[in-house]
């Protein structure tokens, strides 16, 4: 049963509420009365009520101060306010603060019972809906943890920071670090034992990793579909400790899962000092996984122990490399064979460990796949070609070698990213064809719609279409028109009007018109079969 308080001032305004409404048939109780705003706060504090039915005039405390107070109590309180005054800055004060609902006097007892069961309805469904968010709340903290080391600093805490509150999150440590656990024989897992089971693997493996790290002031797993990702937090005295623990704690999982199916490939991320940081040591854990194509030997990676440095003062990728893709993009083989001259000069000079420079243009190759495959090219045989080449990367006598190759690579890019586009145009072009062939019956068909049909801009698609094709999108649209018009003029009895309705023309004037400009005799000469050179 839902709780009822009336608030009134005058008595028997208070008993005709009471009295004339049905409220076992609504399933309320009326719990308080109350003739004052001050009482009914009093009794809101001792016991909430579900619905407040109050009248705004009253004196000290009004009926739209005792709503502001009432709903700052119980923010889930309907209150239904009363007045004697047809006063519209009443209804919209009321509004404005959250009442539910205002209504005038003379009270309708039966329009006040409709909107009491419309309260109830509105209660129902809240309650339902607060099922459902408390039911979530382990959802929203994966979804808090899942953005924490997506989202860069300042978006990270724009975003998250007023959901830590709310989740209970109490994230205030000294350090903060991310572990990535790579299954690295996931497909094959997939294929040999079967989804349910691999992912049974996977729960084994993340019970695994909760119990030593438990070591930690916090700990947070992420699952995902090849993997998981660790996220620990710690006071300690300083980074070398932690940095020891996470070693300490990585080693003895890695350790126990020698003889196990899964063959785990682990990413150390660096350690950061501001919670909204940890997207750096999420970045820095998968940067540092690109180093087991060099050191096979090796299932723990580390960046710090690979370079001697910490890996984000180092990024693998950088905007001069955009500039690069820009090159393959347009083409210009002159600035992008001297890029690769400047981008080789700048690595020998800074760096003196081979292992590194070819770390470095394997992410910025991955970096060129990446682009190619988001814009769905297949580049397959490109992948393979630099799998291969780094299996056997000591045939490379001289670094002028390995950079020749490099250019090979991208000027292959350029290639195929040539190829593709213009089977895309081709396809683009041909696909609009196919629309205007189905829809030319539309009077309304215009630009406009076969670009939003092609999901392209109306001016990159008239331009592309008329560069392709020869002809212009309006020009296809008549030629489809006017083909259609020709059909039904030799093989129909149907009038000039029913045939220009049907291919599309908004009256029979203008289908004579664009006819006769098309094929240089009017649709009643051409349905004799007359010549143009005979009329």
């Amino acid at each position: 049963m839902k709780k009822i308080m009336i608030v009134d001032d005058n008595a028997l305004s208070v008993e005709g509420i009471e009295k004339n409404i049905d409220w076992a048939a609504l399933g309320t109780q009326v719990t308080h009365i109350k003739y004052d705003g001050g009482s009914a706060i009093e009794a809101m504090k001792q016991e909430p009520a579900d619905i407040i039915i109050s009248d705004i005039e009253m004196p000290d405390l009004d009926g739209i101060s005792m709503s502001r107070l009432a709903i700052s109590i119980n923010p889930f309180v309907k209150v239904i306010l009363i007045s004697a005054y047809d006063r519209f800055d009443y209804a919209r004060r009321a509004i404005r603060i959250g009442v539910y609902d205002y209504i005038e006097k003379p009270i309708d007892y039966q329009y006040l019972t409709e909107k009491i069961r419309g309260a109830c309805s509105l209660i129902d469904q809240e309650r339902k809906n607060m099922e459902l968010l408390k039911a979530s709340r382990p959802a929203m903290i994966e979804k808090f943890f899942n953005d924490l080391v997506h989202y860069s600093g300042r978006e990270a805490s724009w975003h998250l920071s007023s959901y830590m509150e709310y989740l209970n999150l109490d994230l205030n440590y000294r350090y903060y670090t991310v572990v990535v656990f790579d299954v690295e024989n996931a497909v094959e897992l997939k294929k040999e034992l079967g989804v349910a089971q691999y992912e049974m693997l996977l729960f084994r493996l993340n019970d695994t990793i909760r119990e030593y790290s438990r070591i930690f002031d916090f700990s947070y797993l992420l699952k995902g579909f090849d993997g998981l990702e660790l996220i620990l937090c710690q006071n300690s005295s300083n980074v070398s400790h932690v940095l020891q623990s996470v070693h300490k704690t990585v080693s003895s999982i890695v350790e126990s899962y020698a003889d196990s199916p899964l063959s785990l490939n682990v990413g150390i991320g660096n350690i950061v000092s501001e919670l909204w940081n940890t997207h750096l040591s999420h970045e820095s854990a998968h940067h540092a996984l690109e180093y087991r194509f060099f050191f096979p030997q090796k299932n723990i990676f580390d960046t710090r122990e690979a370079l001697g440095r910490n890996l984000s003062l180092e990024p693998f990728s950088d905007s001069s490399e955009d500039e690069l893709i820009r090159l393959i993009c347009q083409k210009d083989y002159t600035a992008m064979e001297q890029w690769i001259k400047d981008f080789s000069a700048d690595l020998l000079s800074k760096y003196q460990s081979r292992d590194f420079i070819f770390v470095r243009i394997y992410s910025l190759l991955g970096k060129i796949l990446k682009f190619l495959y988001e814009l769905n090219i297949d580049a397959k045989d490109l992948e393979r070609k630099i799998a291969q080449t780094y299996a056997r990367l000591d045939s490379f006598n001289t670094s002028e070698q390995f950079f020749s190759w490099l250019n090979e690579i991208c000027t292959l890019a350029c290639q195929r990213l040539d190829s593709s586009l213009k089977t895309y145009h081709d396809q683009l072009c041909e696909s609009v064809l196919s629309y205007i062939r189905e829809n030319f019956e539309n009077s309304s068909l215009c630009l406009h719609d076969i670009a939003k049909y092609a999901n392209v801009s109306p001016a990159y698609l008239s331009a592309l279409f008329k560069k392709n094709m020869k002809i212009s999108i309006s020009d296809s649209i008549s030629s489809a028109r006017i083909e259609a018009a020709c059909r039904y003029l030799k093989n129909s009895n149907l009038s000039l009007k029913e045939i220009s309705e049907k291919c599309g023309y908004a009256n029979q004037y203008y289908f004579s018109t664009s006819f006769k400009k098309w094929k240089g005799i009017s649709p009643s000469s051409f349905r004799e079969g007359k010549m143009p050179d005979s009329i």
